[in-house]
């Protein structure tokens, strides 16, 4: 079979594909099939269900390919940077659609509520980042803000930043979150630093920091203001 009979031949195999996704439904493609349908817009006319499946098995699973950092997909065999960026956006389209609407009709009324509002922001991430959460008198959320990104194991709290930004929306409380990708939802030194830093900011601004919510790399989450070593921080 010459170049031209092996692109003819997977031109069939593409339409094949297609048709039965319309036909049957995209739920019965397996993870491998539907990474490939998706694969035929950003690699032309070559077969790709291969690179699908490389993609899968390096990864883990179909989630954790739509998790996993530009630079790194651009590493696997078969992935150019169409296919990554690609890969890329759809992971984030999929976390923001996923996440409940969060809007001045959200109250916020334990540390459960906390919790599940940063999880739903923070879980799955590949990278550290901080969120500031500012709510009203009500409680409920004015804005959520993200405040710094950092790498796998560490992110900065910029205490100016966050304090500027819960002026600006008028904030009179607030709360602070980040993630572990990699660790547990322990806090570190300069976790408790940061925090310690932004709640006298605030106070002297009249707005109470509420707490501070860390999502593990295991998605357990742990509030600082709920473990008895600092909750006076708080008050």
């Amino acid at each position: 079979m010459d170049v031209k009979d092996k692109k003819s031949d997977n031109s069939g195999h593409r339409l094949r594909v297609k048709t039965s996704a319309k036909e049957n439904g995209f739920n019965h493609l397996t993870d491998e099939r539907l990474l490939e349908l998706l694969m035929f817009y950003s690699i032309p006319r070559v077969e790709v269900y291969d690179t699908a499946k490389n993609l899968i098995k390096e990864f883990g699973s179909l989630q954790e390919v739509l998790n996993a950092d530009f630079e790194v997909l651009c590493k696997v065999k078969g992935v150019g940077e169409n296919t990554a960026l690609m890969l890329t956006a759809m992971g984030e389209t999929v976390r923001r659609v996923s996440k409940p609407k969060k809007d001045g009709r959200t109250t916020l009324k334990s540390v459960d509520d906390l919790k599940a509002l940063a999880k739903s922001e923070l879980a799955g991430l590949n990278k550290e980042n901080v969120i500031l959460v500012c709510l009203n008198n009500a409680k409920r959320v004015k804005r959520i803000a993200h405040i710094s990104e950092g790498d796998k194991t560490e992110s900065f709290i910029d205490v100016r930043k966050a304090v500027q930004i819960a002026i600006d929306c008028e904030a009179t409380s607030a709360f602070i979150a980040h993630n572990h990708p990699e660790n547990t939802c322990e806090p570190s030194a300069s976790d408790v630093d940061s925090t310690r830093a932004l709640c006298v900011m605030f106070r002297k601004l009249g707005i109470l920091l509420i707490d501070h919510i860390i999502v593990g790399c295991d998605n357990d989450v742990y509030s600082m203001r709920s473990d008895p070593l600092f909750s006076q921080m708080f008050y």
